[in-house]
């Protein structure tokens, strides 16, 4: 059988598309706001910018989900930019807290900085700052100052700036989740449609296009390892690398997933079983680096993981031979038609129940898909999905009316979309599910009275809630000062009173040619997730009240 049709012209078409889909995904997630690491800090014992008139014993670092313990750092810095101590940090059984022993501070500025590793493989960094008897404003009474320190911060995360890095990053996932989905699905269609005997021209030729793609996969693997592997291992070093790879269940899968791709070389077109099994494991170490890794039940989340690339396999590997033989087998192509037709219905239905039921297990509040980048690129995917469904349709109905042309060009639209789709795949895989809290600095300005609210780090539980007021020097210090929180999804749940007592504030703020007041408490009057109205009572020496609200979420 001849094989006809220009495939170099028609392959340049399609690096074309694949440039022009990649560099859109680059320029609309470079625009995208913060949102790559998938576990955050809900709680930091000191606070961070805590002033402590007593120097605290221990750094308390809570997270919202499991880390990996094998490879994790928590450092405290002084003034001098000398480490405090050398001990190691230790983690809890739970695998979400980390506690730092610390000697005997001085009066002084302190760095916290930390690294650690989310259960689906993401790297988190931060650092912040407190104080030991003084403010987080003066000097810090050692050789050099707060500012002298700076450069101990990281600012290396996924979405905070958008450059060589996160192209390299986000390409090399695309790249990775288009040759993995077209390899695996393309082996899948080998053994399912490959016409002939073994030495049939058609057959051969389907073999070597699988050859290409097993090639593929392993270079997309091996350059999405590298993309990623500083920011997994910090400033570890060889130590963190080696720890990576003995001592975490994403080194594991790392690991699991390289040798798989260099044993397909081995194992592969020799038995359907073992083909089977090869696909099998593959998808499952997979599945260990992503999102299905964090969430629990953990044993559920993977399974429809799995299923879920199982599905896309079938619809990507199909497409793509598809699209292959349209171009240069055409009466091939009509018969392979059919029976993708019916394969690629049952793989996006598959696909639509264990991506629903993903979404529940991930959110806690479905209306939470409409706070978050992840969301928001489920639902262009969704709609990408909806659209095959409608090309599917037509190009069956064109196929049926014997206008191979027609269905020649939808089907170029249907390889486009699907390449859309594995683009998004490829980004939001790297995002966090769950919005992320952030601290509150409310400020109003007012003819007479300034005020602000702030509530650290604003998340169900435990917080720091500070009023600060300014008033005229000769009105002297508030008469009474109420902060309030009403939970407004259960308005019969009369509002918290928040104690707030006045506290002595030494550090410099702008004064607004008024006298600051401040005052602060500590507690768990922030309960539950949903939303809050904050209100705040401000009376003066004169008898004169001032009522401040405010809405907010808290996730």
């Amino acid at each position: 059988m001849e094989w006809r049709g220009n495939w170099g012209g028609t392959y340049r078409r399609l690096a074309l598309w694949l440039l022009i889909v990649g560099f859109g995904f680059m320029y609309l997630f470079g625009s995208a706001a913060p949102a790559g690491a998938h576990a955050s800090l809900v709680q930091t014992i000191p606070a961070s910018g805590a002033e402590l008139k007593q120097p605290p014993e221990q750094v308390v670092l809570t997270f919202n989900e499991r880390l990996e313990e094998g490879l994790y750092y928590l450092r405290v810095y002084d003034g001098s930019k000398r480490k405090v101590t050398d001990k190691a940090a230790v983690i809890n059984d739970t695998r979400t807290t980390l506690t730092l022993d610390l000697p005997g501070l001085a009066k002084g500025i302190y760095v916290v900085t930390y690294h650690v590793i989310s259960a689906d493989g993401h790297p988190v960094d931060g650092t912040y700052l407190f104080a030991v008897g003084q403010s987080l404003d003066q000097p810090s009474g050692v050789s050099g100052s707060a500012p002298a320190i700076e450069h101990l911060h990281r600012h290396d995360g996924p979405m905070s700036t958008f450059g060589v890095k996160d192209v390299l990053q986000f390409g090399s996932r695309i790249l990775f989740y288009l040759a993995l989905l077209g390899f695996t699905g393309w082996l899948l269609w080998l053994r399912w449609f490959a016409p002939g005997e073994k030495t049939d021209p058609s057959r051969v030729r389907l073999r070597q296009w699988a050859e290409r793609l097993q090639q593929l996969y392993l270079i997309a693997y091996i350059l999405f390892m590298w993309a990623h592997m500083g920011d997994l291992i910090g400033d570890g070093g060889a130590e963190g690398l080696l720890r990576l790879f003995t001592q975490t269940t994403v080194g594991y899968a790392w690991l699991g997933g390289l040798l798989l791709a260099l044993l397909s070389f081995i194992v592969l077109h020799r038995s359907v079983f073992l083909d089977y099994i090869w696909l099998a494991l593959v998808w499952f170490a997979k599945s260990l680096l992503g999102h299905a890794a964090a969430f629990e039940p953990k044993s559920e989340t993977l399974v429809l993981d799995w299923l879920h690339l199982a599905a896309s396999s079938v619809w990507v590997g199909g497409l793509l031979m598809l699209f292959v033989l349209w171009r240069t087998d055409k009466e091939l192509g009509k018969r392979f038609l059919p029976r993708f037709s019916t394969a690629a219905l049952i793989s996006i239905l598959l696909l639509t129940v264990s991506g629903v039921l993903t979404v529940f297990i991930f959110l806690p509040d479905v209306r939470y898909i409409v706070e978050t980048g992840w969301g928001k690129l489920l639902l262009a995917k969704t709609g990408l999905v909806l659209l095959v469904v409608v090309t599917a349709a037509l190009i069956r109905f064109l196929f049926r009316k014997s206008s191979e042309r027609g269905a020649g060009r939808l089907l170029g639209v249907d390889a486009v979309l699907m390449t859309l789709i594995v683009g998004v795949v490829g980004v939001f895989t790297y995002l966090t599910p769950l919005p992320a809290n952030e601290p509150m600095n409310w400020h109003v300005m007012g003819e007479k009275v300034h005020m602000t609210a702030q509530i650290s780090p604003n998340v169900p539980g435990v917080n720091d809630f500070a009023v600060k007021v300014w008033l005229p020097e000769k009105l002297g210090k508030p008469k009474q000062v109420i902060m309030k929180l009403q939970a407004t999804d259960n308005p019969e749940i009369a509002p918290l009173l928040v104690p707030v007592e006045y506290t002595e504030d030494v550090s410099f703020e702008e004064s607004f040619g008024l006298k600051r007041h401040t005052y602060k408490a500590r507690g768990a009057y922030l309960p539950y997730p949903g939303h809050w109205k904050l209100e705040v009572r401000v009376m003066d020496s004169n008898d004169d009240e001032t009522v401040y609200e405010h809405t907010f979420q808290v996730y």
